[in-house]
């Protein structure tokens, strides 16, 4: 029987699964390294922001305290299901590099691991906003160093920064359209950032929380002339080694500055690309960690775990992944609004948390966590409640005052692959029921984006995921096309409404102000009926019971430093 979770996109419900034996080992595991010797240093303690305008920045966060105190020591065995793209945080936008990289560096901020909607200090102590919302000014915690050795200061933060607004030759910046609101970043001193926007962001410091936003040491960037193959951050463990298509080896920072932490000697993370043998390795304990994001577990893999590994912690966790069914409406029929609304109808939610997700979906609007529609109000709109009958007959209604009593036909292009072939197979059977026959067109994840760029669909079933919950990590899919290049508004939704709405919430600074646009916003687009939300995936992560510290996991590309994990034996 499959578990069955009302998860909220930021809840993470923790549960144990049960019942008989694990199977046999996979091959064993390489010989962990061993740990340094030396002592981590103290962190300096946080003082406040200067005045009533800032946002004072916490020190990183210890865990709540467990049933038994935190110790030292001990190799913490992960895995992830391939290579990393390259080792450079800054130009790559993989889970398969974040995940494995993550945990050498630290941001200017982050997410709080306890209330992840909140973002606190990581080499910030603290920093105010000025009264126009325009200058952000950030104080470093002095003296913490890089895994050479160099002193951090101002200056790579600086750095950091404009090595992605403006990158040298040859350097990707896939991020730049997250950091556009800049205008200029500034070193007046050696610890402290000061930032000017060209306009008041909502979304700027969460932009700056992201797990790809790791600060780099420009002299040793500068000396390298490439990250792809390095490793230099502030982070708690210092990268040892990489063995193509094998592991990555990390060791304890000692002179993290963070008081008392990393706990663990090191981390090897294990590269196995075979689903199947991921969760052997796991179910009998050669590593303590499910991989992540797309490598991670589906809901058989938790059904498999229940029987033969009882002992293993289930963590469901929004990785901000949602399917959506997109309509070209550059493309008859969807160029009539009624038909895209028929197509909203029709569309059973429930049903697809109950088959595609196997009851860890989650019911929502276009936008993810507080900023989306409350769902008690959401279960009653049209499109989303129970029972379907109203909905399906509203939708017959709207086809056949378009012109299509009868229905019609249409070919659907969808991506390779068993998570979104099965997508486009729920589409099908849900438009049968409204009298439309979908024609599945699959094709290679690099034909099919070239011809979402062209425009050269009808309609498209798939998933699409977000780096960050903020509206503004939405705004992609809807945005005002640049000349001829629509970017990922895939349904070429051409609505001046919406694109002054986006860029009225973005430039909000008061939070409740902000809030009340945004749900304006996620009106507007449910009623466009371009993209219909079918639902959010919550993705699950599993670990063994003496893994503590781990805290919450909130998307896939957060919370993956692991400076407060330790081993209870």
């Amino acid at each position: 029987m499959n578990a069955k979770l009302a998860l909220s996109p930021f809840a993470v419900a923790v549960f144990v699964l049960s019942s008989c034996a694990p199977a046999a080992a996979p091959t064993p595991k390489p010989t962990p390294p061993a740990a340094p010797t030396a002592k981590p240093a103290a962190t300096p303690e946080a003082k406040p922001a200067a005045t009533p305008a800032a946002k004072p920045a916490a020190p990183m966060p210890s865990p709540k305290p467990t049933a038994d105190q935190p110790r030292s020591g001990g190799i913490f065995n992960i895995t992830t299901g391939g290579d990393p793209i390259s080792l450079d945080l800054h130009q790559e936008i993989s889970f398969l590099t974040n995940n494995v990289v993550q945990l050498a560096y630290n941001n200017l901020v982050q997410l709080d691991p306890e209330r992840p909607e909140e973002v606190i200090g990581d080499l910030a102590r603290s920093w105010e906003i000025s009264k126009d919302g325009l200058t952000y000014t950030f104080v470093l915690y002095e003296g913490v160093q890089f895994h050479d050795g160099a002193v951090l200061t101002s200056e790579d933060v600086k750095y950091s920064f404009e090595r992605q607004l403006s990158p040298p030759r040859g350097v990707l910046a896939p991020r730049r359209a997250d950091l556009k609101a800049i205008d200029k970043v500034e070193a007046p001193d050696k610890n402290t950032v000061k930032i000017t926007l060209k306009y008041p962001s909502g979304s700027f410091v969460s932009v700056l929380s992201t797990g790809f936003q790791g600060t780099y040491s420009r002299a040793f960037v500068e000396k390298k002339g490439d990250m792809k193959k390095d490793v230099m951050g502030t982070g708690p463990f210092r990268f040892k080694s990489y063995s193509v298509g094998s592991s990555l080896e990390y060791v304890k920072n000692p002179n993290y500055f963070v008081k008392g932490r990393p706990y663990l000697d090191g981390i090897s993370i294990y590269i196995i690309r075979d689903a199947s043998t991921r969760l052997a390795a796991l179910r009998t304990g050669q590593v303590k960690q499910s991989a992540l994001a797309t490598s991670g577990l589906t809901p058989s893999d938790a059904d498999v775990l229940k029987k033969t590994a009882p002992q293993i912690v289930l963590m469901p966790y929004s990785g901000f992944n949602h399917d959506t069914f997109i309509l070209n409406t550059a493309e008859k029929p969807w160029t009539d609004i009624r038909v895209r609304r028929a197509v909203h109808l029709g569309l059973d939610r429930q049903k697809a948390i109950d088959v595609l997700s196997q009851g860890y979906g989650e019911m929502g609007s276009y936008f993810p966590g507080k900023w989306g529609v409350p769902k008690d109000e959401l279960v009653k709109m049209p499109g989303y409640r129970q029972p379907k009958g109203a909905d399906l007959a509203e939708a017959k209604r709207l086809l056949t005052e378009a012109g299509y009593p009868e229905g019609f036909s249409v070919k659907a292009l969808v991506r390779a692959g068993s998570k979104y072939e099965n997508v486009g197979v729920f589409v099908a059977d849900q438009m049968t029921k409204i009298g439309v026959k979908v024609e599945l067109d699959v094709k290679e994840a690099a034909v099919r984006t070239s011809l979402l760029n062209q425009g050269a669909f009808n309609n498209h079933p798939g998933s699409a995921t977000l780096n960050y919950s903020d509206p503004d990590n939405v705004t992609r899919y809807w945005a005002a096309p640049v000349g001829d290049d629509w970017g990922a508004n895939w349904p070429r939704l051409s609505d001046k409404t919406i694109w002054d709405l986006f860029d009225k919430q973005s430039r909000a600074v008061d939070p409740a102000e902000r809030m009340k646009i945004v749900r304006e916003l996620d009106l507007k687009l449910i009623d466009s009926a371009a993209r219909p939300l079918i639902q959010w995936n919550n993705n699950i992560l599993a670990i063994w019971p003496e893994v503590k510290g781990r805290g919450k996991v909130v998307g896939d590309y957060s919370f993956n430093r692991y400076q407060d994990v330790w081993l209870a034996k």
